[in-house]
């Protein structure tokens, strides 16, 4: 069937003063459901385009303050798959593998791949599904944020919280999923936890009837599908970390990942907890970079790193 609906294209200055950003968006289809990517094109690529694979909350644009960092590597390539931001409404029937196969759609249709991969929580688990079903498309892969299942503790806060909005009670949800993804820090140093305790419960207490909607089926299809899954994956680079605070993903359920993909490197970053490329941006694009070019992040004694771990 059909799948490229529409492509518009715009000219954005870059940041510094640099030369302009190319930006161009894509409506396809994917099994009847469209959904929406953001190509950003910094200069002159120095390695493969980075396809982000973002978490539940996040959109194609969550990532455009981080394109300044980013934007080093050359191509920033950003995705609302069905169910996310503004592509279509998903039911919960369709699982992580209904969402693998849209991301390798979209790589096949607008010809992107290989592609350097970061994916983080929900959009870990269908980058690592992407992976396993689409091998030739990925050149280096770094996850974070990511278990090898969903903990009792979470999987019942999310029943909860598809309760709670489906009786209305928005806010009283919104105190929970903070309480989840933003931890207090006690006697720790956890970067911005007061600024984004109030970020988070803001954008979330704000969804309309129909982001409440989407939030709720999203729930319904971490507790309705397979979640994680053992399954052969490429023989590439792996780069798998988490906060070292994070409560959600604990650094020891990474460690779990991280021994399922050959060779990989673990680590954490210092100071920070779930929303770490929210916490230290910055570091955490330097991170980034410093993998998808090759640079041996694990040899470069970086200051807001914990020890690098291969597996």
């Amino acid at each position: 069937m059909p799948s490229v609906a529409s492509s518009v294209k715009v000219l954005a200055p870059a940041q510094g003063g640099e030369a302009s950003t190319e930006v161009a968006e894509h409506r396809l289809s994917w099994e009847g459901y469209a959904y929406t990517v953001r190509v950003a094109r910094h200069g002159a690529p120095v390695t493969e385009p980075l396809l982000v694979l973002g978490g539940s909350d996040q959109t194609r644009y969550s990532w455009m303050r981080h394109e300044r960092w980013l934007g080093e590597l050359g191509t920033v390539v950003t995705v609302d798959l069905p169910g996310f931001g503004d592509a279509d409404f998903l039911p919960a029937e369709h699982g992580i593998d209904f969402l693998a196969e849209c991301a390798g759609h979209m790589l096949r249709e607008l010809g992107l791949g290989p592609v350097n991969l970061y994916a983080g929580c929900y959009g870990g688990a269908v980058g690592l599904r992407l992976a396993q079903r689409y091998p030739e498309h990925l050149r280096r892969v770094a996850v974070q944020g990511v278990s090898d299942h969903i903990p009792d503790w979470f999987a019942e806060a999310l029943v909860g919280w598809v309760r709670l909005l489906e009786e209305g009670h928005v806010e009283e949800t919104a105190e929970e999923f903070v309480r989840c993804f933003v931890p207090p820090p006690g006697n720790r140093t956890v970067r911005k936890h007061a600024a984004l305790t109030r970020l988070m419960y803001q954008q979330f207490a704000a969804q309309s009837p129909r982001d409440v909607a989407v939030t709720v089926e999203r729930n319904r299809r971490l507790l309705a599908h397979e979640w994680y899954r053992r399954a052969p994956v490429p023989a590439v680079p792996y780069l798998v970390f988490t906060g070292e605070h994070d409560t959600l993903a604990t650094p020891d359920l990474v460690r779990s990942v991280a021994a399922d993909l050959p060779g990989a490197y673990f680590t954490t970053i210092a100071e920070c907890g779930h929303l770490a490329h929210l916490q230290r941006p910055q570091d955490f694009c330097d991170l980034l970079v410093r993998f998808f070019r090759d640079q041996h992040p694990q040899d470069a004694g970086l200051s807001y790193c914990g020890p690098f771990e291969r597996y």
